[in-house]
C-alpha cells in the first residue's frame, strides 16, 4: 500500500496570474518541500483551517512567463480566500501531466480547465 505523505508550506502573495485567468491559486513559499517529485500537475487535497479541499497542484517553472525557477502553487476547487502567511498542508494524490509551455494564455486556460476535470475525476475515487 502506498504511504500517504502530507507536505506543509507557507502561503505567500503571487503574481495574480491564476486569478486573472479564473483560477486563483495559493502560492507556497518552498517548492523544495516536494523533494524529488516530478515537475508538473497533480491532483491534490489540501487542509486549510482544518478543512479539506480538493484541487490541482503545479510544481515547476512558469514556462509561459519564460521563468526557470520552480514554483509551487495550488488551485483549490470551491475556495477563494486570502490566507497569506498561513501554513497549509497538502497531499499529492495522482500525477496528471508534465510541465509544459503554451503558445498563448487562451491555450493555457483551456489546459487548466482540462486539468481540473481530470483532477476531479481522480479525486472522486
Amino acid at each position: 500500500m502506498k504511504k500517504t505523505i502530507w507536505f506543509s508550506a507557507k502561503v505567500i502573495p503571487g503574481k495574480q496570474l491564476g486569478r486573472a485567468l479564473g483560477f486563483p491559486t495559493i502560492n507556497l513559499d518552498n517548492p523544495k518541500v516536494l523533494g524529488d517529485n516530478q515537475e508538473g500537475v497533480y491532483a491534490c487535497i489540501a487542509k486549510v483551517d482544518n478543512q479539506l479541499y480538493k484541487g490541482l497542484l503545479y510544481f515547476g517553472p512558469r514556462l509561459i512567463l519564460g521563468e526557470k525557477e520552480n514554483i509551487l502553487e495550488i488551485y483549490l476547487f470551491d475556495f477563494d480566500k486570502k490566507i497569506y502567511g498561513q501554513i497549509i498542508s497538502f497531499q499529492l494524490k495522482d500525477y496528471i501531466r508534465p510541465a509544459k509551455n503554451f503558445p498563448n494564455f487562451d491555450e493555457f486556460k483551456k489546459q487548466l480547465a482540462s486539468d481540473c476535470r481530470n483532477a476531479s475525476k481522480i479525486l472522486l475515487k
